[in-house]
């Protein structure tokens, strides 16, 4: 294929938007050229960006909205855009929509545009608005990966999302999605071309120098393993420490983040006696995660099904799971439904909610350690064989050798929308 121009347009730092960043890796190693154009507005996020930055061999460009950096500029751009929100309370149009969802959306617009790019691909629906104006700016085709659907998820603005969704995607030369179900949905929503479906995997080097679990020193305990950026309400976390009481003493609970405020001495007020088996533990960046899992037996995907988003797609949490080798213990959720169809030796399903299906479950694998070595290698052998981004990247790269740039298809005389 021939080197393309790319512009990847981020709504957050790079270091919390995986997809964006393997994505850009893929490019780049690919042989094309990468820019990636972001906000930096999150003061504790400005090392991990660098540490992820000194492995890359991509350009990252960033509107500064830092205070630290400049109190009247940062409050120019927080302060317009909370008028913009302020205002579509009342009187809502698609340019105020556009304004008071997107941070710094016209300084993101002037950079993106700088430099003339073949694609430009917007990460997030925020990006969305600041993809479409430097695409139009150099005749250059638009994309869009729809990692979530926001206008289905719980405190996110659905009507004002929708307006920026039907404004932009039928532009989209192409949009993934990360499930089938999220690409249903687009396509019954907006009537587009049906989404390239890319899931939430990781490259299987992430679990380099790690052994696979039929090598692995069987634990004493079963050590269950759940991570999130914030360990808080509405995760399905209360009905895994609920669970506790229902097994034995040989299973631990650990949770990997940042607990919000007091949600600490909540869980660990559930768990009463339990307590003891009950560990919280700090975020690791997921370059390490994977790594760190492997003295791990259990893996909880606990998404909710009430949630309008999170209960279509496939979150990132199964798919660390595959990849490190552990079993996995799975809500009932349509999109993680789906694939564990896929892959149904590779744990179980049960009722979100219900922590003592979670339990009943669980206990099988304190019984039959066997059957839990058997779960977690077939674990390993689907992330190695069907889903990891090793298989996922030769789906993406096929969407650019597909579809000519924008100004190979003007110079043949058609127009491009």
């Amino acid at each position: 294929m021939t080197s393309l121009r790319f512009c990847l347009v981020g709504a957050t730092h790079p270091c919390y938007n995986p997809r964006l960043v393997r994505e850009a890796d893929a490019l780049a190693q690919a042989g094309h050229q990468v820019r990636v154009v972001a906000p930096l507005f999150n003061p504790a996020l400005v090392e991990k960006d660098r540490a992820l930055m000194a492995q890359r061999c991509w350009r990252l460009e960033r509107v500064d909205c830092l205070p630290q950096h400049g109190r009247l500029r940062s409050l120019w751009i927080r302060g317009r855009r909370r008028l913009a929100q302020e205002i579509t309370l009342r009187f809502a149009t698609p340019v105020l929509a556009e304004h008071s969802y997107t941070l710094a959306l016209a300084e993101m617009r002037e950079l993106a545009a700088r430099e003339p790019a073949d694609w430009f691909i917007a990460h997030t629906q925020a990006a969305l608005p600041v993809a479409a104006v430097a695409a139009a700016r150099w005749k250059a085709r638009l994309g869009f990966d729809c990692e979530d659907l926001l206008a289905y998820a719980p405190n996110e603005p659905g009507a004002l999302l929708r307006t920026i969704e039907a404004k932009y995607l039928p532009r989209c030369a192409y949009v993934s999605a990360a499930s089938p179900l999220m690409a249903e949905q687009l396509v019954r929503d907006y009537r587009i071309a049906p989404p390239t479906v890319l899931y939430n995997v990781f490259p299987l080097e992430l679990a380099d120098g790690m052994l696979a679990p039929c090598e692995r020193r069987a634990n004493s305990v079963l050590r269950l393993h759940w991570f999130g950026q914030t360990i808080g309400p509405g995760r399905g976390l209360e009905e895994a420490v609920a669970a506790l009481a229902h097994l034995p003493g040989e299973v631990e609970l650990h949770l990997r983040g940042n607990p919000s405020a007091g949600y600490r001495e909540k869980l660990e007020a559930l768990a009463g006696g339990e307590r003891q088996r009950l560990f919280l533990l700090p975020p690791l960046a997921h370059d390490e995660l994977i790594r760190a899992m492997e003295s791990f037996d259990v893996g909880l995907a606990l998404e909710r099904p009430d949630n309008g988003n999170y209960s279509r797609t496939v979150t990132n949490k199964l798919f660390s799971y595959l990849v490190a080798g552990l079993a996995l213990a799975v809500t009932d959720t349509p999109g993680q439904g789906q694939v564990m169809s896929q892959i149904p030796a590779t744990g179980f399903l049960y009722p979100s909610g219900d922590a003592r299906a979670l339990a009943e479950g669980l206990l099988k694998w304190v019984r039959d350690r066997q059957a839990l070595r058997g779960a977690q290698q077939a674990s390993w052998e689907a992330a190695r064989t069907r889903f990891s981004w090793d298989r996922e990247r030769e789906k993406f790269l096929a969407i650019f050798a597909s579809l000519a740039p924008a100004e190979a298809v003007l110079a043949g005389g058609s127009m491009v929308s």
